[in-house]
């Protein structure tokens, strides 16, 4: 070890950082947030090779953000623990802070999201939930739903919108919700619905930023993680 060394440290830490530079990388990692995946789901969840992604989640898993778990053939991955999680959060939000061009993103999305129906946040929501005045639609994929989710809301996956929209009811604001501000299948549904003459709101955040709130989640009956994380 380079125990006199200044520099050592700094060389150490940068090792995280390039990890932290790849985008495909940070996708996987937010993937992760929302529940454990095996290297073939998140090969096809984000369109590319099963052997590209398990280099990248084997990179991730040397800095110890990720680990594994196999299951006969396959190999499952989680975050590591909890504090990954929070880190993932707490980078994301402190980068809209600094990049002029992540900000335009958003207010792109924003725009859009407003002339399809408009947005509403965590803080008006939970007043929304208390009120009785809402029905929830969880828009991702059944199995993050069943990790967590707003309590009473609804699972149906973008993919089925289309089949189950009789489904919603005309007596309630819909609120659709997804992966968080970046996140597309929640503006996917809401220009969907939209569409078919159906007004619907869509969460300014996600599932993650709702329980990082302090605001309550649920999981379905019998969910367990294909991952046991280590203590935080």
């Amino acid at each position: 070890m380079k125990l006199k060394d200044p520099q050592a440290p700094y060389e150490m830490i940068a090792t995280l950082g390039h990890v932290l530079s790849s985008p495909l990388r940070l996708r996987l990692l937010h993937m992760l947030c929302q529940c454990d995946r095996t290297v073939e789901d998140l090969a096809a969840a984000i369109e590319q090779p099963v052997a590209n992604v398990s280099h990248h989640l084997q990179l991730m898993k040397k800095v110890n953000i990720v680990t594994t778990r196999r299951m006969g053939r396959h190999i499952a991955y989680g975050l590591a623990d909890e504090t990954v999680k929070n880190f993932w959060l707490n980078y994301r939000d402190y980068s809209a802070t600094r990049l002029v061009e992540l900000q335009q993103l958003y207010a792109g999305l924003s725009s859009q999201r407003s002339t399809r129906g408009g947005t509403v946040n965590k803080d008006v929501l939970a007043e929304l939930i208390r009120q009785n005045a809402v029905v929830l639609i969880d828009v991702r994929p059944k199995e993050e739903y069943d990790a967590d989710h707003l309590p009473d809301a609804i699972s149906i996956p973008l993919t089925e919108l289309f089949q189950r929209v009789k489904e919603l009811p005309s007596d309630k604001i819909v609120v659709l919700y997804c992966r968080g501000p970046y996140c597309l299948l929640g503006d996917t549904a809401q220009e969907q619905l939209a569409g078919l003459a159906i007004r619907a709101l869509r969460l300014s955040e996600g599932v993650k930023d709702w329980a990082a709130a302090g605001l309550p989640v649920a999981r379905s009956p019998g969910h367990k993680p294909l991952v046991n994380p280590k203590p935080a």
